[in-house]
């Protein structure tokens, strides 16, 4: 009995436990299905809410409301101090799918070319290699030439608006406003757009707020060779630099190979604090993280130094966004400054000079400071900044062709170079130096080392010359690029007048010397009594151009003046001004048009008086 008790309280425990499952899945059904499911909301909240962190969807026709993420950019980027922190840099690395290049270890790639960075430039560089994102990718792989810095803040910035369009926008809000508050209102079928505004997928957080230099490297493998290509962008000047090419077998080097191009493409980069209205041509500078150079004296690449050349990027930021705006990035043409004066001092204690990043710099352009944008007066919403040029060739071919007329070279003119003083307060000169004249390209070689002597600097101010009229004043970096064209007025037809007015002065100065002669010659045979010499230079004196006739060639040369319409208004405006220097100089120096100031009138009247009226002929 005992026994069959047992298994009979065993079984009552049983039934016990599985009443009380049936009750729990009873409760759970009478909850809501949302409920059932909690936990799978969940996980998909996490991953949209991971989404939303990478990105964020905005139209390109509205501005972000955002400000509170934007208020957490603008303060980490004015954390990172510009003089006393490392650049900040990425480099973005594609390859290509060709076989030869599957078993390629990246990670490998950036550790070599890493520890090459820090053995070439220490810790003044903080450098990561990251894989691009997927939008850009495949264009930096294939269309590596055309990427441009626009392509890249795309990726990260809403659209900048031309300031038109957000005229247009303000004043169609406000109309709409003025309609909706006279509750006059018209029934207007919904119709959607026929071309809906793009969107764009903004990538969070920006990450062209927290670099300095962003390189892009290609890697292509074609023809049984290797073809790479790394270019610069500037993140804070926000301008593609520089780009370096280099096509090699094997694939060992290539950590050599990028290493190779990142020495060849990188620019120091300074900020430029510049009015030139009260500044003048002096300019102050602030070396990006000059601090980080332990011994300036043993040479850094990231330091400037005295007489290097940089030229200007103005960048203007929209209010709003604090993004470039519409054409807000400026690449100042014909316009450098180069550094004459540092900051520097002696560390005794470790025997090395340091600096503080800041300096002096002076600008020379082609413009005058009252067209220049890099001479704007100091705004909150620009910055300026100096990028240091770098040359990468023995020479710059200059080729100068005419403004006015297509494929039109301007031959046969005369270039000269000079280099500024490194140094204001120095004595003397740099001589100027005849570098040549235009061949039938209109071209002329320029090198770096037509100065090289003179411990100058490496910009050079280019004089183009055509006849006796300077026509530009041109400064370059020979070397830096390979081609510097400029577009010039074509003085070809000024130069064919200038021919002519210098003929025609010379012969106004050989009539005068022989007036002067003649009356001489004459007044000589008047006081020797000897007539017949006295009327026979008379009649010679006579033969000499008077100032009417010499008018009336002028008259005649001015007429097809006017009448050629080749010629535009500011040429000709210059040869009407050498026309009436010319006929000033016919009226001053040549027999006059009045009898007194005539001089064949008063040698005939000196004749007249000491031998009587001529003979008359039989």
């Amino acid at each position: 009995m005992l026994i069959p008790m047992k298994m009979k309280s065993g079984l009552c425990s049983l039934l016990a436990v599985f009443l009380l499952m049936c009750s729990g899945v009873a409760v759970a059904q009478e909850q809501s299905p949302e409920a059932a499911f909690e936990p799978v909301k969940t996980q998909a909240s996490d991953d949209a809410n991971q989404k939303s962190e990478d990105t964020e969807t905005v139209s390109t026709e509205t501005e972000p409301t955002d400000g509170k993420k934007q208020n957490d950019q603008d303060a980490e980027q004015s954390a990172r101090h510009w003089i006393l922190t490392p650049y900040q840099m990425r480099v973005w690395m594609t390859v290509d799918s060709s076989p030869q290049l599957q078993a390629l270890n990246t990670e490998a790639v950036a550790r070599s070319v890493n520890a090459m960075v820090d053995n070439w430039v220490g810790a003044a560089w903080d450098m990561k290699f990251e894989q691009p994102p997927r939008k850009i990718y495949t264009d930096l792989l294939y269309n590596f030439d055309d990427i441009g810095i626009l392509d890249i803040a795309a990726l990260y910035e809403p659209l900048p608006v031309k300031k038109e369009a957000k005229i247009r926008a303000v004043q169609y809000d406000k109309q709409a406003d003025d309609e909706s508050s006279t509750g006059e209102t018209e029934e207007v079928e919904a119709q959607e757009p026929r071309f809906p505004p793009e969107k764009q997928e903004l990538i969070s957080p920006n990450l062209l707020r927290q670099l300095d230099k962003l390189y892009a490297i290609s890697l292509r493998y074609e023809s049984g060779s290797y073809e790479l290509g790394l270019t610069e962008f500037d993140t804070n000047a926000r301008v593609r630099v520089l780009t370096a090419t280099r096509s090699f077998r094997n694939l060992e080097t290539l950590p050599a190979q990028i290493f190779s191009c990142l020495k060849q493409v990188f620019s120091p980069i300074a900020q430029v604090e510049y009015n030139g209205v009260t500044d003048g041509k002096t300019a102050r500078i602030k070396i990006r993280a000059a601090a980080m150079v332990a011994d300036v004296g043993a040479g850094s690449p990231i330091m400037m130094q005295k007489g290097d050349v940089l030229r200007p990027v103005v960048r203007k930021n929209d209010r709003s966004t604090q993004a470039p705006e519409y054409d807000g990035v400026i690449e100042v043409t014909w316009t450098y400054m180069y550094i004459n004066d540092l900051t520097l001092q002696q560390d005794e204690d470790l025997g090395v000079i340091r600096s503080n990043g800041t300096g002096k710099g002076q600008v020379i352009s082609t413009f005058t400071m009252l067209r220049n944008p890099i001479a704007a007066r100091r705004n909150t919403l620009q910055e300026k900044y100096g990028l240091l040029v770098r040359p990468v060739q023995e020479s710059s071919l200059l080729k100068i062709v005419a403004n006015d007329r297509e494929n039109y070279t301007l031959q046969g003119y005369n270039v000269y170079a000079k280099s500024p003083k490194i140094d204001p307060e120095a004595e003397g000169d740099v001589p100027t130096v005849l570098i040549g004249q235009t061949d039938w390209r209109g071209a002329i070689e320029v090198t770096q080392d037509i100065f090289k002597e003179q411990g100058a600097t490496k910009l050079v101010v280019i004089y183009v010359r055509n006849g006796q009229q300077v026509l530009a004043r041109l400064p370059i970096v020979p070397g830096y690029r390979a081609l510097e064209e400029v577009k010039l007025p074509n003085d070809d037809y000024r130069l064919q007048y200038e021919a002519f007015f210098v003929g025609f002065q010379n012969s106004i100065l050989d009539y005068t010397v022989q007036q002067a002669v003649y009356k001489i010659r004459i007044e000589h045979h008047i006081n020797k009594d000897e007539e017949e010499k006295a009327r026979k230079l008379l009649k010679e004196l006579s033969k000499v151009p008077s100032a009417d006739a010499l008018n009336d060639v002028l008259n005649k040369r001015q007429a097809t003046l006017q009448d050629d319409p080749n010629i535009d208004a500011n040429t000709k405006r210059k040869i009407e001004g050498m026309f009436g220097k010319t006929r000033n100089l016919i009226n001053e120096y040549l027999q006059g048009n009045n009898v007194e100031g005539n001089l064949l009138v008063q040698m005939e009247d000196a004749v007249r008086a000491k031998f009587g009226d001529p003979p008359a002929p039989e």
